[in-house]
């Protein structure tokens, strides 16, 4: 099973930290975050945070994408998370529908950043 909380609190109180619902290293195979860039700026520093919590399970981002913004460069900054951090195991780009804030499609730069860092991922 892959535990996917969000990797930092929305309110930011105690009871909402994700540590406060974990349910426990015998019932999750994989700990997940989504990255989104939401107004440019993306939560990586919480991201890196959660990813060392969890030092034992694999890792993974079940859904990241730029949000509403062509931005090659948060389609680079997780490449390089992913190539730096050996944990992660999947990486699901929620592409949405054409038109959809993280549609590609409509965002040339970022489509050319993804062919080029996150494709090459995958062989």
């Amino acid at each position: 099973m892959i535990w996917n909380p969000q990797g930092y609190p929305v309110p930011n109180i105690a009871a909402n930290l994700p540590q406060a619902y974990y349910p426990g290293d015998a019932y999750v195979d994989v700990v997940g975050n989504d990255v989104y860039d939401f107004d440019r700026r993306p939560a990586w520093p919480e991201n890196a945070r959660f990813y060392l919590q969890h030092p034992a399970k694999p890792y993974a981002v079940p859904e990241w994408g730029v949000w509403g913004s062509d931005d090659p460069e948060f389609i680079r900054t997780m490449a390089r998370f992913v190539r730096t951090h050996g944990r992660v195991e999947l990486l699901v780009y929620n592409a949405g529908k054409p038109g959809s804030p993280s549609d590609l499609g409509s965002r040339p730069r970022s489509r050319a950043a993804y062919r080029a860092a996150i494709t090459p991922l995958g062989r």
